[in-house]
């Protein structure tokens, strides 16, 4: 079995995304849904349950009393809080432990990342009427997933990587893909595409590295430009470092200017500041 062949036969052994969070995602799009069938559901799933009153009660969310119930929450909160909740909470367990070792990220620090991304893909957002806030946010959350599950193999050739970005000056994900065979954003889509997610989110995590990224589809653009501007301010930056490039003039069809990605960097510390129970789930 030759390295790629190897990388791949880790897509048959991902554990499955929580069935709850499927079955309460999938409910949230009738609009009409209860409170009391949510719950019935999300009952089923411990963590998430506990997660869901955990960040209820967070100041990230801002409600205006304790919750103290899960019925109580679910009707305090909205379906829009809710997802981000059950997607975060859903997501957390993959991101447990040194997951990030052979990137040179030291526990905690992908998940703050990915956790970081998803805030400032909300934050850019509202510039891009295309791109729903729930969309946003769980794509932007999960665009390095690939990394947890590729962390090994990078760690084994690490050095024939660094060398040959540093040779031929290319990307970090370049020299993944040339050395590995694959690179862990592909490997991402490939680990949603499994999980069953939709099309515009699997296409956003393969395509987050994308040199012309930003000429791509509106949610591709959204979480390419968040990742990077969140490693820009140095959250999640690891031995792959700034090696990755964004060109072209995408971001001006959608009207974003360098002031508003400014002040959007300027709020992410704000409410990375607000969000600490969500980085603990």
């Amino acid at each position: 079995m030759n390295r790629v062949d190897e990388i791949l036969a880790l897509i048959r052994h991902v554990p499955p995304f929580p069935k709850v969070a499927e079955r309460v995602m999938t409910l949230l799009r009738d609009p009409e849904v209860t409170a009391r069938q949510l719950a019935e559901v999300i009952q089923y799933d411990q963590a998430i349950t506990a997660n869901v009153l955990k960040i209820c009660n967070a100041a990230y969310f801002g409600l205006p009393r304790k919750v103290n119930s899960l019925d109580e929450g679910l009707v305090v909160i909205g379906h829009d809080i809710l997802k981000d909740i059950i997607i975060a909470s859903s997501s957390a367990r993959f991101y447990q432990g040194k997951v990030g070792a052979g990137y040179g990220l030291e526990q905690g620090d992908m998940w703050r990342h990915s956790v970081a991304t998803g805030i400032m893909a909300k934050l850019l957002v509202r510039h891009i009427s295309e791109v729903d806030q729930g969309s946003a946010f769980t794509a932007a959350l999960l665009h390095d997933i690939g990394k947890r599950f590729l962390s090994g193999f990078v760690a084994d050739d690490f050095e024939q990587i660094v060398e040959k970005v540093t040779r031929e000056n290319c990307s970090f994900v370049a020299a993944e893909q040339e050395i590995l065979g694959i690179d862990h954003a592909v490997l991402g889509g490939m680990i949603l595409e499994k999980w069953e997610f939709d099309q515009q989110l699997i296409d956003a995590v393969r395509e987050h590295h994308n040199a012309m990224a930003l000429e791509g589809a509106p949610l591709t653009a959204l979480v390419a430009l968040s990742n990077s501007l969140v490693i820009s301010i140095g959250i999640g930056v690891g031995d792959d470092g700034l090696a990755s490039e964004l060109r072209g003039d995408g971001l001006k069809r959608f009207g974003i200017t360098m002031e508003m990605l400014q002040l959007c960097m300027a709020d992410l510390l704000t409410e990375l500041d607000r969000a600490q129970e969500l980085l603990n789930i």
